[in-house]
């Protein structure tokens, strides 16, 4: 096959991205793995108060509109199909009917996976990660659970408990891990309470608006004692910064977990109590997903305030590698929002090096990144400014030439 654009990742971004460049004359394919296009809008479902009328973000219908009229431009969708190899601009795909597609650029937009966060009897039946939980409840419509407890504090568990409870799911609270090498900061009250206060304005709960304001030097420490009174909940749900899940158990199916308190440092106590529960939702974080980046030989930096590893790119999400481009969560963990504007950003930076577009379209396209980022109505990593200057200074360093400066 052969195409001017390919895009891997039917997700917001990538879905963006096709529609504005089938809009400018582009022959486009769009690759995704799972068996319909939409990516992580599939599971959101939530009140959007950043929008003026405080609107439903229904990512799912947001889908089936992007998709259809991605379509409607005669953009080409191939769904349950992995890109394995990318070579010069040629793509190696598992599809039955077609094995190669060569293509004049690439938009790599395949989004993020999720954090693993292992506890003892993580294996049992009853156990989920939180973005497949929230599919089953906003996409599905399906219950996982009669009493849900999360293991791991931080924005995307915050968000999908409080879909669970909309649904009508009882969620016992929220909990932290218990210590170990692999949670690591996700076990410390303080550095937990510390990355949420910073994104504290959209919380629902006042008293957890106002600590954010007071989140530094002598006042943290005493937000952090106060917590073991549990004073913040959201929506009902207590938020239990205090209490670690040390393990999960249960024959086969989860029947309870064991919980002990932890100190401000994050210390176990010896004591151990039980919860009955017979569901466990862990959520460890995003990872942006940059396998096929590094397949195709793109330099890959390590930016945490990105969410890690990420492919190397400069303000128009052009990489070190000539003809791609990355748009959405590959670039740093941010919402459906920032993902969209970027993937019309990486269409227009790829149509302005096609000399299609002027450097007027591409700087308005560049504004409207910002623009979405002040609107999202949620924020997953605190310093993701602080992140995005770290990599202009990344690029701006790989882009001089050497011996000058």
């Amino acid at each position: 096959m052969k195409v001017d654009v390919a895009i891997v990742g039917a997700g917001p971004a990538g879905l963006i991205a096709s529609i504005e460049l089938a809009k400018n004359g582009m022959k486009v394919v769009v690759i995704d793995e799972y068996y319909r296009s939409g990516g992580r809008l599939l599971g959101q479902l939530y009140e959007d108060t950043k929008s003026e009328k405080k609107r439903m973000w229904d990512g799912k219908e947001i889908a089936n509109h992007l998709m259809d009229e991605a379509l409607s431009l005669g953009v080409q969708i191939l769904c349950k199909t992995t890109v394995w190899k990318i070579e010069s601009n040629c793509l190696f795909i598992s599809n039955s009917e077609i094995k190669e597609i060569h293509s004049k650029a690439i938009i790599l937009a395949t989004g993020a996976i999720e954090k693993a966060l292992p506890i003892p009897g993580w294996q049992k039946v009853g156990v989920i990660a939180v973005g497949a939980a929230q599919t089953f409840t906003n996409l599905h419509r399906v219950k996982i659970g009669n009493r849900v407890l999360f293991v791991g504090i931080d924005p995307l568990s915050i968000s999908v408990a409080m879909e669970m409870k909309k649904a009508g799911i009882h969620v016992v609270g929220m909990m932290l891990p218990a210590p170990s090498l692999m949670t690591g900061e996700k076990s410390n009250p303080q550095d937990v309470l510390e990355q949420l206060l910073m994104v504290a304005h959209m919380a629902p709960n006042y008293f957890f608006r106002i600590a954010g304001k007071l989140v530094k030097g002598k006042i943290k420490k005493l937000i952090v004692n106060l917590l073991k009174f549990n004073l913040i909940q959201i929506m009902g749900i207590p938020l239990y910064f205090r209490k670690a899940v040390t393990q999960i158990n249960g024959q086969r199916e989860v029947e309870s977990v064991s919980v002990s308190n932890l100190s401000t440092n994050g210390e176990l106590s010896r004591i151990e109590t039980k919860l009955e529960v017979d569901t466990v939702c862990l959520s460890g974080g995003l990872l942006p997903l940059v396998d096929l980046s590094q397949v195709a030989n793109c330099i890959l930096v390590d930016i945490p305030e990105l969410g890690g590893i990420v492919p190397l790119h400069n303000k128009y999400l052009k990489t070190s590698v000539e003809g791609i481009y990355v748009a959405g969560n590959i670039t740093g963990i941010e919402g459906a929002k920032v993902a969209m504007a970027q993937g019309k950003l990486a269409a227009f930076s790829l149509l302005h090096d096609f000399k299609i577009v002027s450097e007027q379209q591409l700087q308005m396209a560049f504004n409207e990144v910002d623009i979405a980022r002040k609107s999202s109505p949620i924020s997953f990593l605190p310093n993701i400014k602080i992140g995005r200057k770290i990599m202009e200074e990344k690029w701006k360093a790989y882009s001089i030439p050497i011996g000058e400066k």
